[in-house]
């Protein structure tokens, strides 16, 4: 399981740049740039709803990867060592990307 770090601070699953799920999606199917990559697994966190930051986060997560062409991408699993999730203000998953991402192409 790769060290996860995550700036997205409008997402519900963020706890102090921490992940409150166990398992996230990266999503660029097709990416060759880390800006064509996105955290699947984002849900803008909204007043008024469920908010998983109460719950227990962890720097470490399961990431399947959908992003072939990334060096780290082993059928469709993560194996970097840390990865960097950013999207500062992102309100949908597309604000978001895999600033780790390195493409083998």
């Amino acid at each position: 399981m790769p060290e996860l770090k995550c700036t997205v601070q409008t997402c519900v699953h963020n706890n102090q740049f921490l992940c409150a799920l166990d398992q996230i999606q990266v999503g660029g199917d097709t990416a060759k740039t880390a800006q064509e990559t996105c955290c699947d697994s984002f849900q803008e966190r909204k007043e008024g709803s469920y908010n998983n930051a109460m719950e227990m986060a962890s720097d470490r997560a399961s990431v399947d990867c959908k992003a072939t062409k990334c060096m780290y991408n082993d059928n469709c699993q993560c194996h970097a060592g840390k990865i960097s999730v950013e999207g500062g203000d992102a309100r949908q998953s597309s604000g978001t990307e895999c600033a780790t991402f390195k493409c083998c192409c």
